[in-house]
């Protein structure tokens, strides 16, 4: 029995537009590329959106765990193979492999936990067995997935510590065919917050942009709690739950304001870069003393 290979489910190139202060590519791309592609790999195994209307299914993410390994500046290619890692009555785990296909070096992994509101038919369960793969040690978590994040209302939030750090409303092209809010774009508004928390663990922003310091984030876990829909508003409260000399490991929450819900919350590991070196750098005493009396309490 041939073994099974990853599936080709998507290529693009980086674009200008794309990049974000440390000019490589932003965070909530990463998470686009596996979002296509993850329709890509259920087509490939049978279950493509036509299909999926045809058997009146309904297919969505539960949750995005992203590692990211290597920069993407503009102009490089990318391309994204697939396969699933596991599969239930209900669920499929997707694993995508993010390459630069020109050095051929894996760039960044997504394992994408899928969920279907009725039991996979046999014929798509049948195939997605049959492609199983195992997950490689690299896409497993390494700093995220052990703290259990709250079901918290946007009420409960302050308490904690968290911060607000982002107030917008979702708009139509923010949003899939079936109304609800991308999730590349629940990355994006971690990401846009993400000045306000660095202003208030003690780290001015502009200033570190003007000595040429930026902030990276190298692992993601996000769980797709409720949709948000076009016209909904909604606020992202952060804050610090843990952190080391060079790591720090935040926490988003995403509620929709009008009824308080939480619709996503996540872990993110983000550390301080030097643009000029392309280098992780370390946080000093002071630093941690600051840090460690910011953290946030659940």
């Amino acid at each position: 029995m041939p073994t099974p290979e990853l599936m080709p489910t998507f290529s693009t190139a980086v674009n200008t537009w794309q990049c974000d202060e440390n000019d490589h590519l932003n965070v909530q791309f990463y998470t686009e590329f596996g979002h296509e592609a993850s329709a890509h790999l259920l087509q490939g195994l049978g279950l493509g959106p036509r299909a999926q209307r045809a058997q009146g299914l309904a297919v969505t993410a539960a949750e995005d765990h992203v590692r990211y390994l290597r920069e993407f500046r503009v102009v490089d290619a990318v391309e994204v193979r697939s396969a699933p890692v596991e599969i239930g009555a209900q669920h499929l785990v997707a694993y995508h492999e993010i390459r630069n296909p020109a050095d051929g070096r894996v760039a960044a992994t997504v394992r994408r936990r899928i969920v279907c509101d009725r039991p996979w038919p046999d014929a798509f369960r049948a195939r997605a067995e049959a492609a199983l793969m195992s997950l490689p040690e690299a896409a497993k978590p390494r700093s995220v997935g052990t703290l259990a994040l709250p079901d918290l209302t946007l009420d409960d939030a302050p308490a904690t510590g968290m911060i607000e750090v982002g107030r917008t409303v979702i708009t139509p092209d923010e949003c899939d065919e079936h109304g609800c809010f991308l999730p590349r774009h629940q990355f994006g508004r971690y990401s846009d917050g993400a000045p306000m928390l660095w202003n208030h663990l003690g780290f001015d922003r502009a200033a570190m942009q003007t000595r040429e310091e930026g902030s990276v984030v190298v692992e993601m876990l996000n769980h797709y709690r409720r949709p948000l829909r076009a016209g909904d508003l909604a606020v992202v409260m952060s804050g610090l739950a843990s952190f080391t000399s060079k790591v720090l490991v935040f926490t988003h929450f995403l509620f929709e304001a009008e009824t308080g819900t939480l619709a996503a919350c996540a872990e993110a590991v983000g550390m301080k870069f030097d643009q000029k070196v392309r280098k992780i750098m370390s946080f000093s005493a002071e630093d941690q003393a600051r840090l460690a009396a910011r953290r946030i309490k659940f």
